[in-house]
Order: structure tokens, then C-alpha cells, then sequence
């Protein structure tokens, strides 16, 4: 592992912002999941690197966007989104282009969390888990200790994620804009983002489609037929209807209260249910 050097204040940055990103879960929304406490967490930062206060509350607005990861993951994205804000401070007015920092969260959240939720959840908790059952059956003090042992790797992920994460940031896309790369960043990053929020539509929205009839003594299932034609129909065309309400600057609660009523009333009348 290659050694990093950082500067005083970038020391100071990093120890700032690896405190500061414990707090990833303490707001959670249906909207926005983990964007309140991102931008929490990131004030401070954005305030030491935007000294002109359009451009801070510019910085805020931008990045109050959806965003969801597995807390334990979150420096790594942390640090290359603050070393693309630094970026965007120094670049002249309008040169650099900020939906790169959008892409880059969006793209790297889901891979991240994909890692995460496995390493943490499914592998280490269980090895813990296993370590632990076995010391306290034979009265073991040792079994006191283990959930320090369990923290261990989170704290290591969490620090040197975000400080390479920052450093490693700072060098490229620092070159990437004096190469006139970052044009080709922001785009690759911004297809990478709207890949992984297509993928999260056909996994994570659901709407079974429980309605099934005779029709001359065959049984007709309303939702084989629509897999037929397209699977993740209904999941799609919901997303999809969301988003154009949201361009049309329908309020996000207004939003989550009508897709709620909805499928009330398609539950009711025997259409959709678990």
C-alpha cells in the first residue's frame, strides 16, 4: 500500500470528515434516504472550500440528492467528492462540470453498498457471531472483547477508504481537468448512474399483481401476461410516472402520498398485494 502524504490541513480534513461520517444514518428519508445527513455531515467542508456563499448553498442544494450506501463504505465516496468540490472551487466559473460529483456518488453507492452489506452482514457478523456462541459456551471472558474486534475492520474501512479516496482524487481529477478529461469523466460517470438507478428500479420497486380469473376454464394471471410483454413492467412505468411528476416540480411528499393511496386502492379492489 502506497504511503500518502497529506498536509496539515489535509490531515485536519480527513480526521473531520471521518467523524462526521458516523452520523450517515442518523437522518433517513423515503426522498432522499441518506442525502439530509450528507449534507450534514459535509457543511462544514463545503464552507471551508466555498468561501463565496452562492456557491456554498449552490454546493448544498446540489448535493441534497438522493443517496443511500452502506455506512461503513461511505469515505471512499466521501473523499472523492470532497477532492472534485476542491476541484470545482479552483476551475474557473462554469469550466468545471458538477454533475460528474453527481454521477460519481450515484455510480459508486451501489456497488459499495453491494460490498458492504455482504462483507459486514453476511460474512463477518456471522464469523463473529460463530467466534462468539463458542467462548461464551465454555464461560469465556474473551467473548467480552469481540465486539471490538468485530469494529475493527469497519473503522480501518472507513478511515483509509476516505483518505485515499481524497488524496488519490486529488491528483487525478486534478490532471483530468488540465487534460480536458473530465468532460469524458462526467459523462462515463453520469451513464454509470443512471445504469445503477435502472437497476435499482427492477430490484427494489415491486408491484406484484395478484389478479387472476377463468376465462373458459383457463385460469388467466394478469402478471405472467405482463412479464410476457415486458418483465418489471409495472415497476418501470411507476418510476417512470414518478419522475415526470417530480419535473414538474410535484412536491416529493405529494409524490410518495399519491403512490401510497394508490396502492391502497389496488389492494382494495383485489389487483396488487404481497
Amino acid at each position: 500500500m502506497t504511503k500518502l502524504k497529506l498536509t496539515d490541513r489535509e490531515k485536519k480534513l480527513t480526521k473531520r470528515l471521518f467523524w462526521r461520517n458516523m452520523f450517515l444514518g442518523f437522518d433517513m428519508s423515503y426522498t432522499r434516504q441518506q442525502g439530509v445527513a450528507w449534507d450534514w455531515i459535509h457543511a462544514p467542508i463545503y464552507r471551508d472550500i466555498y468561501k463565496d456563499d452562492d456557491q456554498y448553498w449552490e454546493a448544498m442544494k446540489r448535493n441534497m440528492e438522493f443517496f443511500n450506501t452502506t455506512p461503513n463504505m461511505v469515505g471512499t465516496v466521501s473523499g472523492l467528492a470532497v477532492s472534485m468540490e476542491e476541484e470545482n472551487a479552483k476551475a474557473p466559473k462554469g469550466s468545471f462540470d458538477t454533475a460528474g460529483i453527481s454521477g460519481m456518488k450515484i455510480g459508486l453507492m451501489g456497488p459499495l453498498a453491494g460490498i458492504g452489506d455482504t462483507f459486514f452482514s453476511g460474512v463477518w457478523a456471522l464469523i463473529i457471531m460463530g467466534i462468539a456462541i463458542s467462548f461464551a459456551k465454555q464461560g469465556n471472558l474473551v467473548v467480552a472483547i469481540l465486539p471490538l474486534v468485530a469494529l475493527l475492520p469497519n473503522l480501518l474501512i472507513r478511515w483509509y477508504g476516505q483518505k485515499y479516496g481524497y488524496k488519490i482524487g486529488s491528483q487525478y481529477i486534478s490532471k483530468a481537468v488540465e487534460d480536458g478529461l473530465m468532460g469524458m469523466f462526467t459523462k462515463a460517470s453520469s451513464i454509470v448512474g443512471v445504469t445503477v438507478v435502472g437497476g435499482m428500479i427492477a430490484t427494489l420497486v415491486k408491484v406484484p399483481v395478484i389478479f387472476k380469473t377463468k376465462i373458459n376454464g383457463t385460469t388467466f394471471e394478469l402478471q405472467k401476461v405482463l412479464d410476457q410483454i415486458l418483465p418489471s413492467m409495472l415497476p418501470l412505468a411507476l418510476a417512470v410516472a414518478c419522475f415526470v411528476l417530480l419535473r414538474k416540480n410535484v412536491s416529493p411528499v405529494k409524490v410518495l402520498i399519491a403512490v401510497v393511496l394508490l396502492g391502497f386502492a389496488l389492494t382494495f379492489l383485489g389487483i396488487t398485494g404481497a
